[in-house]
Order: C-alpha cells, then structure tokens, then sequence
C-alpha cells in the first residue's frame, strides 16, 4: 500500500539518515563552534542528524522541529538527554525562555520557505534569540542553474542498500521554474526484499533556492549583519569567497543593532 506523507513524516523520514549518510557537517560543525560557545540553537534538527554530534561534543544544544515523525525517530537514538533537548514548533514564531551562541540553519533549511518573508520572519527569530555576541549561521547548496535545466522533468533512480538486508528505491523527478525559482519534486520510495515489495510511500514537495545576493538582502532586512560568508565551513580560520564554481554558501551574521531584554518581545 503506498502513503502520501510529507518528506519529514512516515516511511519518507526513515529514509532521511540513509539519504544523508557520508555528509560531512555533522563532523565538522562541533568544530566551527567550539569557537562561539556552548549554547546551541538548530532549526529543523530533525532526526539529531547534527544536534546529536554536537551534544555528544559537549555542547549544549536546544532543537526546534516542527514534524513529529522526525523528533521520534531521534528520540530512538542514543544521546547525552541532559544536553540535548528538542521542542516541536515552527521556526517563524516558537518562543524560548533562552538566548544562545549559535543559531544554526544547516543543511538547505531556508530552501524549504518559498516566500522570502518567512525567511525574514526566522532569522529575526533567531536574532530574538541570540545573545549580544551571539551568531547566525546559515548553511545552504549553491544553485546551480545549469544541472537544474538539464534534469528539468527527468526522473532518477536511485538504490539505498539498508542494515537491515532490504533495498530502498528512491524515485526522484524535479520540475523547475527558473524564473521563479521553484522546484517542486516527486517522490516515491518502495522498500523490496528478496523480489517483493514490502512497502512504498510518495509525495511531492515544494522548495525554493535562494542566489547569494538574495541571502545578503534578507540578511539585512532581519536585522543582521554578516560577519563572514565562506564556500566552505572555514576550518582553518579563512572564509573562502563564494566564486560562480561554488557548491556551498555559507553565512555567519551577527546583531546589527541592540536587542530587547524581552526574550518574548516582537
């Protein structure tokens, strides 16, 4: 029986740590904040993908995610429980008694908004939520413009090999709107053994990818201002200029001006 779950719900939010497998962030992120702080904020944390390393590093990490099948599949996990927390909220207007170091939109998590104004609407959320020297850091994939017109309308197959002797066909096929900068992707996962499929699951998402300058806007329309942008996580202490040939942005923005004491100001 195939079931239409959201990408972050059901079958299709086991398959989201088997999809990631090899991602080098969750290793590298303890890392780059060592030099910020302990105190964590990770927007769309998901199933700990990231948060769970960072705990485990020693950091003290608050998670806001707003779908319920992702929080249960961490809450599987092992995880030091007395630093790692998850509330279950929507990043535009959740509310915490807390200010943090670092508030962290790793992975594409603003390509998940269409509308730039809720982009705003987070990152002034996020800016609520910082301490005076505190940090914004928004890690996305640099669009490229010219793979997305070649597999305009194509569908890919994809095998996942699982631990536990099945096989996951992942079925993906993006349409994209250049001009308005919309994709909107097809989905079906199938889970086989042995021959038989044993389960399957579809759905279609809409995402959105945001151009350098864009980010800089919406930086700046929130209040914010940017410390570094780098291509790259800058282990080395050196931001890397993001060049026409770059795979990633990366941005780390800082409070612009005075903040209110009211943590639940507007």
């Amino acid at each position: 029986m195939m079931h239409h779950d959201t990408e972050f719900q059901g079958f299709l939010a086991e398959f989201y740590d088997l999809l990631h497998e090899g991602c080098d962030d969750a290793r590298l992120y303890p890392i780059l904040l060592k030099q910020y702080g302990h105190d964590i904020l990770e927007l769309g944390s998901g199933t700990g993908r990231i948060a769970i390393p960072l705990a485990e590093a020693g950091f003290r990490v608050t998670g806001v995610e707003y779908e319920q099948d992702m929080i249960a599949l961490m809450e599987r996990k092992p995880y030091p429980r007395d630093r790692l927390k998850v509330l279950q909220g929507d990043a535009r207007n959740f509310r915490l008694d807390q200010r943090f170091d670092v508030a962290l939109l790793a992975c594409n998590f603003i390509d998940h908004f269409p509308d730039a104004r809720d982009v705003v609407a987070i990152l002034a959320n996020c800016k609520r939520h910082m301490k005076e020297t505190g940090c914004v850091i928004v890690d996305c994939s640099a669009p490229d413009t010219g793979y997305m017109a070649a597999s305009h309308d194509r569908e890919e197959t994809f095998t996942f090999p699982t631990a536990r002797g099945t096989e996951i066909r992942d079925y993906f096929r993006p349409r994209y709107d250049l001009l308005n900068q919309i994709e909107e992707d097809e989905i079906i996962l199938e889970e086989w053994q042995d021959g038989r499929l044993l389960r399957s699951a579809r759905t279609e998402e809409k995402l959105t990818w945001y151009h350098p300058r864009e980010i800089r806007s919406l930086i700046r329309e929130a209040g914010l201002s940017i410390r570094w942008e780098s291509d790259r996580l800058p282990l080395d202490g050196q931001a890397h200029p993001i060049g026409p040939d770059a795979d990633n942005m990366i941005f780390c923005c800082e409070i612009r001006e005075p903040i209110s004491t009211d943590i639940t100001g507007g």
